[in-house]
């Protein structure tokens, strides 16, 4: 069953109109070749005739023959196959005529007939007693003195023999080639869709979460192409299904844990089951807990606001170095319990640059909770400033475990954590991908070098000026 809306009908119904549209061209084509080729032998014929008839009756004029003899003698030159021959005087009375069961029955227009004898040489098909003929008619001139015109008519009746065989023949020929031509387009078409009909069933099975299946690619050609397009899409696809559940189980991880630390303390406050001198050192512990929170919705959201294109930038010229200082001295509790220490190095005058103080300020934070998480104990972070012509550039270096060359390309994805063992216990995976969204928005670029078991480097660099 064809459906009107599909590929395969489309192809089909297009391919079916072109081929019948080159056969109405190639019939209309050749009927009038052939009829051409047709009027050009009956010409050939005629004339010849009349070349023959002339001679004839030069001929009977010098030998002096009656006119008894020379009808007889004529009828040699007269009767062949499949026409009919009459000569008329210049009265228009027939005078001689070839002997036909059809020459009886076919009756010459007197118009026709008076204006060959005036010289004109008519051809031209026509129907005569619901009989396709073709008639061609011209004056013969005997060239002897006091001879008059005669005017010669050649009827060709097996015209309408030849005409009918010839489209009887094109339309047999015609019908068979159109039915095989239309089972060759029916497989082909099949053939050319069915690639796309399996791409379409995978694709509903895409829609429904199941990536796990891939399209059969067997050309190199446009489908192909996309069949391959479609495996890589799923690739992706289920790539980023999984980063999403992996983000789903770190976040809810991430929000519960501690979610039942406060609840619990809170619990134990309540009850009075923690002494009074250790109640500040739980409200501390809340607090720290409190901001866990606070930093993990607001990565969130700031994730969300970037990927929507809701957030705008506010540049000023601030002070770089003095930004990076204050960053550090807000970490220090979490460099102090890993007892991390942080060099800022780079030339001795500090740093102006243009840019968003606060977006800015994410960025070096993510960098750096990136670079103490991964960095051992008793370890050392480089945060270096160099100028690069009329740019700052700014670089933070750890010697933590470093990130494999095949998870590089991938670490600024959204949910994508390098650290699969540890992923569970802390991080989201986004904060990569909001430093690259920020640094995009200023329109500069980060880049990572990354050693497994040496540490890694991140770099980027801000304007100076607007």
């Amino acid at each position: 069953m064809i459906k009107g809306k599909g590929v395969f009908s489309k192809l089909f119904l297009s391919y079916s109109v072109i081929v019948l549209l080159a056969f109405f061209m190639f019939s209309t084509i050749f009927i009038y070749l052939f009829h051409d080729y047709l009027y050009s032998n009956y010409e050939e014929v005629f004339y010849h005739q009349r070349d023959q008839i002339v001679d004839h009756l030069q001929l009977a004029h010098e030998k002096e023959w009656d006119q008894e003899v020379v009808k007889a003698s004529l009828q040699m030159s007269l009767n062949q196959p499949y026409t009919i021959v009459t000569i008329y005087d210049d009265n228009g009375q027939v005078h001689y005529q070839s002997d036909s069961p059809h020459a009886q029955l076919t009756k010459v227009d007197p118009v026709i007939v008076e204006a060959s004898l005036g010289g004109e040489v008519i051809t031209e098909p026509m129907r005569m007693n619901d009989y396709l003929i073709y008639l061609m008619a011209s004056p013969i001139e005997i060239g002897l003195e006091n001879e008059p015109i005669y005017s010669m008519v050649m009827i060709f009746h097996e015209y309408n023999h030849e005409s009918r065989q010839m489209i009887f023949l094109i339309i047999v020929t015609v019908l068979i080639t159109i039915a095989l031509t239309g089972i060759a387009i029916w497989f082909i078409s099949r053939k050319i869709t069915a690639p796309l009909r399996h791409m379409n069933d995978i694709a509903m099975q895409y829609a429904k979460g199941d990536f796990s299946q891939n399209v059969e690619v067997k050309s190199e050609d446009e489908v192909g192409q996309l069949g391959a397009t479609f495996n890589f899409m799923a690739k992706e696809l289920g790539r980023l299904e999984q980063m999403r559940k992996d983000f789903v189980a770190n976040v809810s991880h991430d929000l519960r844990s501690p979610l039942t630390s406060i609840n619990g303390f809170l619990v134990a406050l309540t009850d009075g089951t923690i002494p009074k001198e250790r109640t500040n050192h739980y409200y501390s512990i809340m607090k720290n807990e409190t901001d866990r929170l606070i930093k993990l919705v607001n990565d969130l959201l700031s994730l969300t606001q970037l990927e929507a294109g809701k957030i705008s930038l506010h540049p000023t010229t601030y002070n770089l170095s003095e930004q990076i200082r204050l960053t550090v001295a807000k970490m220090e509790p979490e460099l102090m319990k890993k007892q991390i220490e942080v060099e800022i190095a780079g030339e001795e005058d500090d740093k102006t640059v243009y840019a968003d103080r606060d977006r800015i300020e994410q960025v070096l934070v993510n960098l750096m909770q990136n670079a103490i998480y991964y960095s051992p104990h008793k370890s050392t972070i480089s945060v270096v400033l160099t100028s690069c012509k009329d740019k700052v550039r700014i670089s933070v270096e750890d010697t933590g475990e470093g990130i494999p060359d095949d998870e590089l390309e991938h670490i600024w994805d959204r949910f994508y954590k390098t650290d699969k063992a540890r992923s569970k216990k802390v991080g989201t995976g986004i904060g990569l991908s909001i430093v690259k969204s920020i640094i995009d928005l200023h329109e500069s670029s980060i880049t990572v070098q990354s050693e497994v078991g040496k540490g890694t480097k991140f770099e980027f660099t801000l304007p100076i000026r607007k």
